[in-house]
């Protein structure tokens, strides 16, 4: 009979063998996720992850980086000026919808408020 630490231990050899492949899954017997660290000490590592692990009832861990470290301080500022560059550009295009939304809901005010101008200029002619 194999132990459950032993049982462990041959998955997580598994785990890092298959870590690309779709079938991996965490201790919670989720699909494990693909995602991307957006930290300064891992910027654009990707990595999966337990899909639960905010959920503090399920206090699920697994986690496995799918790519090496970057190599030194100079390529982490690199990446995190890159992320950062990235947000700001979000934050710039949902200012313009932002603002685009508000230019028509006014010009459908000016449209609005001209015809019920001229409804009264014809009403009192």
């Amino acid at each position: 009979m194999v132990s459950s630490s032993s049982h462990a231990s041959l998955y997580k050899i598994w785990a890092s063998k298959n870590r690309w492949s779709e079938e991996l899954r965490c201790k919670c017997d989720e699909p494990a996720t693909f995602s991307i660290s957006i930290t300064d000490e891992n910027p654009g590592r990707k990595f999966r992850g337990c899909p639960n692990f905010k959920d503090k009832y399920k206090k699920c861990d697994f986690f496995l980086w799918l790519d090496p470290p970057l190599p030194n301080s100079h390529y982490k500022e690199i990446m995190c000026n890159l992320y950062r560059d990235l947000e700001r550009e979000k934050d710039v295009k949902m200012l313009l919808k932002v603002f685009v939304v508000l230019m028509v809901l006014l010009l459908l005010f000016v449209v609005v408020l001209v015809m019920m101008m001229n409804k009264l200029l014809d009403e009192r002619i």
